[in-house]
């Protein structure tokens, strides 16, 4: 089993204290296999050290095909061996992974008030005023109760599977990318987090003194947004012919006009570090203002249409049953 955002945020977080604190990787990959990991992440750390120990550098024995970890991690962990810079590769990581899972604890929390109000809205539309009358038994109601409810559950994940797939694809396909940040509340969240995700990357590749169109390559890569891997080929071709970046970030619709006049800026006066350290920060508080905010807003949200549904089934229910008490009446 795959660990989740809460895992991960731990496992980088005291990757990063022991390197912080003069360890190297096999020693910090010794000390955490001491404190009862998940299997999964013991079980990277055992293909870690059957990499390292065949020849292989850091990032390589992390990429084991394994999908324990992800793109994002390999790419941010190469970035920060090449450079030396690799405690705060680990640390970028603990932060981003550890905003993801404060973001859906609180979804989760806020979504327990509409799910108890939803089975209750199912069970109000099972019970029809035949059954008040006696015209249906409670077991017929129950037979309708389950099979709505059925019917309720499949609804709801079939949404989220096409949800997911959707997010997924977005990462190579710039238009299915441009449909989700249009939506409200999430495409803010997707459009921070992508941000995020590249000036990070950015940040470790200059650091690390990668060639500037493999730096754009790497940290367009890791956005896993369409439209900036997009952008990306324009600007990596941009890198190679030895032109500023500037202009060619301006050009793109991509990224914000603000992030773009930032750069452009930076690199004439030479500050391209402390400038995407900054804006890494910024879109980092940023993706995690917006992930909470749309964890609050969006089961409100649910709540209040599965609110205005038990009023109509309330409504529908009375006048169903003001008519059948007409009719016995005539």
């Amino acid at each position: 089993m795959k660990p989740g955002p809460r895992q991960k945020h731990l496992f980088h977080a005291e990757m990063a204290k022991l390197l912080e604190a003069g360890f190297d990787i096999r020693r910090a990959a010794d000390v955490l296999k001491d404190t009862r990991l998940p299997a999964a992440q013991e079980t990277l750390l055992a293909e870690l050290h059957l990499g390292l120990a065949s020849g292989k550098t850091i990032s390589e024995a992390f990429h084991t095909g394994s999908g324990i970890i992800s793109d994002l991690e390999r790419r941010m962990i190469h970035a920060g061996e090449r450079g030396g810079r690799l405690a705060e590769a680990f640390r970028h990581l603990a932060e981003h992974f550890g905003m993801i899972a404060s973001a859906r604890d609180e979804a989760v929390k806020s979504l327990i008030y509409p799910l108890i109000v939803l089975h209750l809205g199912i069970l109000i539309a099972s019970v029809p005023s035949d059954w008040i009358l006696g015209g249906m038994t409670l077991a017929g109601v129950l037979r309708d109760f389950v099979r709505n409810l059925l019917l309720t559950y499949l609804a709801v994940a079939a949404a989220w599977l096409l949800l997911r797939f959707l997010w997924r694809k977005a990462a190579d396909h710039p238009g299915i990318d441009r449909l989700l940040q249009r939506l409200p509340w999430i495409g803010k969240a997707r459009r921070n987090l992508a941000m995020a995700r590249f000036s990070q990357v950015y940040h470790s590749c200059l650091l690390s003194g990668v060639s500037m169109a493999e730096t754009v390559r790497l940290s367009c890569d890791a956005s896993r947004s369409g439209l900036i891997r997009e952008a990306g080929a324009k600007l990596a071709a941009t890198a190679d012919s030895g032109h500023p970046l500037g202009p060619a970030f301006m050009a793109e619709g991509a990224f914000p006009l603000a992030f773009s006049r930032s750069y452009t800026t930076a690199e004439e006066s030479g500050s391209l570090d402390t400038d995407l350290a900054r804006w890494a920060a910024l879109f980092q508080s940023d993706a995690a203002s917006s992930m909470r905010a749309a964890a609050v807003v969006l089961p409100k949200v649910c709540y209040f249409f599965i609110l205005l549904f038990i009023g109509w089934k309330i409504v529908s229910f009375y006048s169903g049953y003001f008519q059948t008490i007409q009719k016995m009446a005539e």
